[in-house]
């Protein structure tokens, strides 16, 4: 039975809808109607489980799926549910129309009873995964991932760099913590190892798929072993290096001229004396991390209290602890925003030419020391490894994530992580933080998705033509060409649907996405629209499920107005929307059709933004062919920090 469950949201939502004429309209289009006050809280819930068995089909018209949909999902145990945001798409952004509002609920109600139509059971699948992890790299994070992962009880193998020892890498990650600290962190993680297989060497090869990776790698004695692993973590550290402005400072020429970290470290070698008058020098073209902050405040606050005159030149210090900012001032360090533009050198020191940025002058000081703060970087071979690993390097050369926000330790590649001085530098406990993150992703591959479950893909092996339009399309490797076959690998997908839009012959279709379900829905939508709006007219808005739903959830959350003809409709990504589903949006009488993507480089599947720009300029060019207005399709970016945007696309229209 086809099933309706409403919620007034505890008498509030009734204030703007009119639940009897919601009921009365659609009446034939389910079998059962039921309104609650509290779909959400216990009593809701279970009312719901009573009133629903397992071949229901089931509409949910409440508060947001992001809200709703999990405890629904949960209580009930169904695959076939669709969602319908009465509150935030229609209620709360349509207080003053109660007509309008209401049939817009019955619109966007009937659409989600024709999903329904369509909508297929989730395909469960097996996959066996390698219950082993490799880890890259023998620093902090790589210690603390191997450690978790042996009491979580998986085999582990932590590949360190040859020579590595407990004084080389503390001698190299100095900016991490103080000096105790780091000492106990890295003995304690040491003591916990036993039961870890630990190598020295560097990896030469990878190939497999997450879940089954075979890699090899050389050790010191020039012998290469190749072992089977689920996913891999990459820890590796980083190191110093000289900053640009290091010539400037006469670097090299001076004995007067060190690096901060020599100067308090070993002073006395370079001849360093109490009461002297020190310059810290920064670079001011690079912007410092906050663990490369907080190292720079806690060096300056040594050299303060063994009685010298610190002025310390920055463009910009960050810090995630304020009070190593605060410490360091009460110390008697002096901070000048500003450059370093010429140096001199005399009997009575070093006279440096200083642009102060705050007062938009020049000064002059003569100093005894110039201390050049060293910045941190990648270890060297991060870039070759990062090749043999097929991931992708930033612009400084850490390994580059996913998605920063959402994916904060998953690189370009499926089933490898990054964690500590592999993504950037890091202080102490954002290290180990890093490190835990990791561990969980990498745990979750290899033990719990033995059945992982999905809207997959299906190819149609007569109409696919093996152009190879997919495989290219692909952002995660789901798809690939075997025995002259497109196959799909579930394991690699993210069910994006980027490939159903690239496709020229549309031989790929999502299970409960295909073009008849599309069809189907945007007809509805115009029939009911038509009959109950009359000649009103309508927007489309294709909204991707992530950043674009969210931005238009929080619209409804901020009362963000619009008007009441604007229809969403869900997407899993704007880059599975193809000129398909645009053309026949305005075939079947929108005025308007708005894809609205993640914003730019900010694609939860990473290329969903630039494809659908692309669809939508192809969309675009077909109109003008035909002299039919091209203004009609639009395409954007939304985001839940700008939830005013959609009143601003949608504009006076709808």
């Amino acid at each position: 039975m086809k099933k309706l469950f409403l919620c007034t949201c505890n008498n509030t939502l009734n204030k703007t809808l009119d639940f009897s004429k919601i009921e009365n309209e659609l009446a034939k289009t389910f079998d059962t109607i039921e309104t609650l006050d509290y779909l959400c809280l216990d009593d809701g819930l279970s009312k719901l489980r009573q009133s629903v068995s397992d071949d229901d089909q089931v509409t949910i018209g409440a508060c947001s799926s992001q809200i709703i949909g999990i405890p629904v999902k949960q209580k009930l145990m169904l695959n076939l549910v669709s969602f319908v945001p009465l509150r935030e798409h229609i209620a709360w952004v349509h207080p003053e129309d109660n007509k309008s509002a209401t049939s817009k609920a019955i619109v966007l109600l009937a659409d989600a009873s024709v999903h329904l139509d369509y909508m297929e059971s989730a395909t469960e699948f097996n996959e066996n995964m390698t219950e082993r992890v490799l880890i890259i790299g023998g620093g902090i994070a790589g210690l603390q991932a191997a450690v978790d992962l042996k009491k979580l009880g998986v085999d582990v193998t932590l590949v360190e760099p040859l020579g590595q020892s407990d004084e080389k890498y503390h001698n190299a990650h100095f900016f991490m913590s103080d000096n105790k600290t780091l000492s106990q962190t890295l003995a304690g993680l040491r003591k916990e190892l036993s039961g870890v297989e630990r190598v020295q060497g560097f990896i030469n090869e990878i190939s497999g798929q997450m879940g089954s990776y075979e890699v090899t790698w050389k050790d010191p004695e020039n012998k290469f072993t190749t072992q089977d692993y689920g996913a891999i973590i990459v820890a590796t550290g980083t190191q110093q290096y000289l900053p640009g402005i290091a010539k400037k400072c006469r670097f090299g020429k001076s004995d007067r001229v060190l690096t901060l970290q020599s100067l308090v470290t070993d002073s006395k070698k370079k001849g360093a004396k109490k009461s002297s008058d020190i310059l810290i020098v920064t670079d001011p073209d690079v912007e410092f991390s906050s663990a490369e902050g907080s190292h720079l405040l806690r060096m300056s606050e040594v050299l303060a209290t063994q009685g010298n005159t610190v002025f310390c030149l920055h463009s910009n210090i960050r810090t995630d602890d304020e009070n190593l900012y605060r410490r360091a001032r009460a110390a008697g360090v002096i901070f000048v925003r500003g450059t370093l533009k010429q140096v001199k050198e005399n009997k009575d020191g070093l006279t440096c030419q200083i642009e102060n940025k705050l007062e938009s002058i020049m000064r002059e000081v003569t100093v005894d020391i110039i201390a050049v703060n060293q910045l941190i970087g990648p270890v060297d071979y991060t870039a070759r490894l990062a090749t043999t690993l097929g991931v992708e390097c930033d612009s400084r050369g850490f390994i580059k994530t996913r998605y920063s926000k959402m994916k904060p330790v998953q690189t370009s590649r499926r089933g490898i992580f990054i964690a500590g001085g592999a993504k950037m530098a890091m202080d102490l406990p954002h290290a180990l933080s890093s490190a835990q993150n990791a561990v969980l992703e990498a745990y979750k591959i290899i033990k719990a998705p033995l059945k992982r479950a999905g809207w997959m893909p299906v190819i149609d092996d007569e109409e696919c033509d093996v152009c190879k339009a997919c495989i290219t399309a692909c952002p995660n490797d789901a798809l690939r060409l075997f025995d002259d076959r497109v196959i799909h690998i579930p394991v690699h997908c993210e069910f994006c649907g980027i490939c159903v839009s690239s496709c020229p012959t549309r031989a790929i279709e999502f299970q409960s996405h295909g073009k008849e379900s599309w069809f189907a829905r945007l007809e509805t939508i115009a029939k009911t629209h038509k009959r109950l709006e009359r000649n009103k007219p309508f927007t489309l808005v294709y909204a991707c499920s992530e950043c674009a739903n969210a931005s238009i959830d929080q619209a409804g959350f901020s009362s963000k107005s619009y008007p009441t003809g604007t229809y969403v409709v869900q997407f899993p990504c704007a880059g599975m929307v193809s000129p398909i589903e645009i053309l026949k949006g305005l075939v079947v009488g929108a005025e308007r059709i708005i894809i609205a993507h993640c914003p730019p480089g900010g694609c939860h599947h990473q290329t969903g933004d630039h494809h659908s720009e692309l669809i939508v300029q192809l969309t675009r060019d077909m109109l003008r062919e035909i002299r039919q207005d091209p203004e009609r399709v639009q395409v954007t970016y939304m985001i839940a920090a700008t939830p005013e945007k959609m009143r601003k696309e949608v504009g006076l229209h709808g």
